[in-house]
């Protein structure tokens, strides 16, 4: 029996066929970690950005829906009053100008918000802070189905009373479920829950990770914001307006453009008949094996990578404003 060992030149060999099959194997789990990586932050982009093009677009779909209401716009002495001595927060309720029922900011070039409904978003700079040119995003509307006259209220919401003629906006007394008498003197009117709603982008300073948020308006001039986050990783929002621009208004979009350009005769004429949604989505987390130098055209807004790790995923989605109330709204 021949019990000779292995001579060195066959170690040599087998130690290099061995480091050739480790380092395949390492390629490989690299690569494969690379590609897992990849497709969970592709999923998480698609994910989070479904989710906030979901619920944009169906309230946008709402914007302006008044019931049975069909007399003038939203406007506090032709057909609207506000009863109970409520008063106008922010510009969330009618008034004698009127209230719009679709009304987009944008935040400037130094990361700030004034006029419009920008009031209505509490300023908690420690916390958190908006990102520059970006949209804002405040829309009025009621909500659910219809409440009855003995159905219970909340005091921290603000209810419309509707016939197709008049219009009576209330809230109730805090620990009383009280229905002024002006809507009880009503002929059979239809209750509803008024909302309005602002969804704004925020840098989160707690993570470094920007979000989409969504606020509603409560009485006494407070606003509320509706749990978390509504989505994670939205770092853009833009709103590009699809304008009819024919002779005499046929449906048809002539042209998008910014809601700087467009005019108060066309919201007036109801020739604002289209919302186009622009978001852009980022990872939440860089990448160490990514290096972003893309840039992406958010609507009017050009919006660079700047070579860092993060992926981004641009969205776009168009709304028809088909609510006449939105179309022919007026005030601000």
């Amino acid at each position: 029996m021949n019990a000779r060992g292995f001579t060195l030149v066959e170690w040599l060999i087998a130690m290099l066929i061995g480091a050739f099959l480790v380092g395949g194997g390492l390629s490989i789990f690299v690569a494969s970690r690379a590609t897992t990586e990849e497709a969970f932050d592709q999923s998480e982009l698609q994910e989070n950005g479904r989710v906030a093009i979901r619920l944009l677009t169906q309230d946008l779909k709402w914007a302006g829906f008044w019931g049975d209401y069909t007399g003038s716009p939203m406007t506090v002495g032709q057909g609207v009053t506000l009863l109970g001595g409520i008063t106008s927060a922010c510009g969330s309720l009618p008034s004698n100008a009127g209230t719009r029922a679709l009304l987009v900011m944008r935040v400037n070039g130094s990361g700030s918000l004034a006029g419009g409904d920008s009031s209505c978003i509490p300023t908690e700079s420690s916390k958190w802070s908006f990102i520059e040119n970006t949209d804002v995003i405040s829309i009025k509307r009621l909500i659910g189905r219809p409440l009855t006259i003995d159905s219970t209220l909340d005091e921290k919401r603000f209810y419309l009373a509707t016939t197709t003629e008049e219009a009576n906006l209330f809230s109730i007394t805090e620990g009383s479920n009280s229905i002024p008498d002006e809507v009880i003197k009503m002929t059979e009117p239809q209750l509803w829950e008024y909302q309005h709603l602002i969804y704004y982008i925020a840098l989160n300073k707690l993570n470094n990770i920007p979000e989409m948020r969504k606020r509603f308006l409560t009485p006494a001039g407070g606003s509320f914001q509706i749990g978390g986050p509504v989505a994670e990783g939205i770092e853009r929002l833009s709103v590009l307006f699809g304008v009819d621009d024919s002779l005499v208004p046929d449906g048809v979009i002539d042209r998008y453009v910014s809601t700087n350009d467009v005019s108060e005769q066309a919201w007036s004429e109801g020739r604002v008949v289209a919302a186009r949604i622009f978001l852009l989505v980022r990872s939440l987390q860089a990448s160490r094996s990514y290096v972003n130098d893309n840039v992406y055209q958010v609507g009017d807004v050009s919006v660079s990578g700047n070579g860092d790790g993060f992926r981004r995923l641009l969205l776009e989605t168009s709304v028809s404003l088909r609510n006449p109330a939105v179309i022919a709204g007026g005030g601000s």
